[in-house]
């Protein structure tokens, strides 16, 4: 019989709240989240109360040293991630971290000025690669369980299409796939010092990781090897820098984008010849709009995360429904909408959490490890070189760093 899973939350902005939420619905596990810590003690203590956790550190630090906890969960920004990650490992605590890994945020000396103009991408895609190593050693060393917060793996939709492939033996051909909104509620993903990239690294990790998630399971079921990509084209583009929108008096797009991207769209090559094409971007109207379909030799399929048709509604005056949650992201509740009846659900938080708890609790390898960090990420990477050369970016030199 196993023990309880101590469990403690690193953050308290956006991220924490809906973990915390859904960890509400995780069921078949024995498990507790019993601390909280935040840059903001006022947000953290909120949290707390709002969902019964018994202690608020005062720092990080505090927390990662707590003697009390099994695992920590980290919702932090992401140029927090991997500092952390290495300390929790230090530390022997089993980690959950959610998307992206990291990134590259600016040299060693950049003041909080920098800016990612004119930075040579290559420089940041070996950074990327050195820090990615630096996790994995930090990780083997400890012997700790890492979690990689992918949702999309989790998804029912997107797990439902991995079933159809799977039962039509289909050789998955070509995956299309989009992580599209009106823009972050965020002023950090503004700016690459803080975010790491644009759309690319903010919203399309999403569909990345779902596409090579499939195709290395195809590979594992078929062959007994992971198909790993090993190409990426890829290019980026500031949509709100057109002119004709900075005339524009009233914006219903976030605008105010500094050194990052509002656009991506990328193009990874497989080690069997088959290809995803990936699109991300903050400037669609209408909410978000999360969907993946896998074209496949037997059969196609299609996962509509958002928006879905399992519930329309009309009104046509928004104030009727001011008391009522909608969706993610959308700019108005007039006209027909499609409510969301249980959001976290249908974009895999809870079965997500579950499997990383389960994953704690009897030492096995989760759905979404490190592996798929690791290679998610230096597509990213491999993205921003191809964005920047206008050319494809060969990846198996350093699919080494990551067997």
């Amino acid at each position: 019989m196993t023990e309880r899973v101590r469990i403690g939350l690193i953050g308290a902005g956006f991220a924490a709240h809906f973990h915390l939420a859904s960890y509400g619905k995780v069921w078949g596990e024995d498990f507790e989240v019993t601390a909280i810590a935040g840059r903001s003690p006022a947000k953290a203590k909120q949290l707390a109360d709002r969902f019964s956790i018994s202690r608020c550190h005062e720092s990080f630090e505090a927390l990662l040293g707590d003697p009390d906890l099994d695992a920590v969960d980290i919702c932090v920004p992401n140029h927090l991630h991997i500092p952390l990650i290495v300390q929790a490992a230090a530390q022997g605590k089993h980690i959950i971290c959610e998307k992206p890994l990291g990134g590259f945020f600016g040299p060693p000396a950049a003041d909080d000025g920098w800016s990612a103009d004119g930075f040579p991408r290559e420089s940041m895609l070996g950074n990327v690669v050195a820090e990615m190593a630096r996790v994995s050693e930090a990780i083997q060393r400890a012997g700790v369980t890492f979690c990689y917060g992918e949702n999309w793996i989790y998804a029912p939709p997107v797990v439902k299409v991995g079933r159809l492939m799977a039962a039509s033996q289909s050789t998955i051909l070509r995956i299309e796939g989009e992580e599209s909104h009106s823009g972050s509620h965020s002023a950090a993903a503004l700016r690459w010092r803080t975010a790491g990239g644009g759309s690319l690294v903010r919203l399309c990790v999403h569909p990345i990781g779902a596409a090579l998630q499939l195709k290395r399971e195809e590979g594992l079921r078929r062959d007994g090897r992971p198909i790993r990509p090993v190409a990426v084209s890829c290019q980026v583009a500031r949509l709100t820098a057109i002119e004709s929108f900075r005339a524009e008096p009233r914006k219903h797009v976030v605008d105010g984008w500094q050194d990052v991207e509002d656009f991506a769209t990328i193009t990874v090559t497989f080690d069997d010849g088959s290809v995803a094409q990936l699109t991300s971007t903050d400037t669609r109207l209408g909410g978000i709009r999360n969907t993946l379909t896998a074209h496949g030799s037997r059969a196609v399929a299609t996962a509509n995360i958002n928006p879905n048709t399992t519930c329309q509604a009309y009104t046509p005056d928004g104030a009727y429904f001011e008391d009522e949650y909608i969706v993610e992201k959308i700019e108005t509740k007039e006209g027909w909408t499609f409510p969301a009846p249980d959001e976290d659900a249908v974009t895999g938080y809870p079965e997500e959490l579950r499997d990383f708890v389960g994953a704690i609790a009897h030492r096995r390898e989760p759905r979404s490890g490190l592996s798929i960090a690791m290679d998610t990420l230096l597509v990213v990477y491999a993205g921003y070189l191809s964005a920047e050369q206008g050319k494809s970016v060969d990846l198996r030199p350093y699919l080494e760093a990551n067997p």
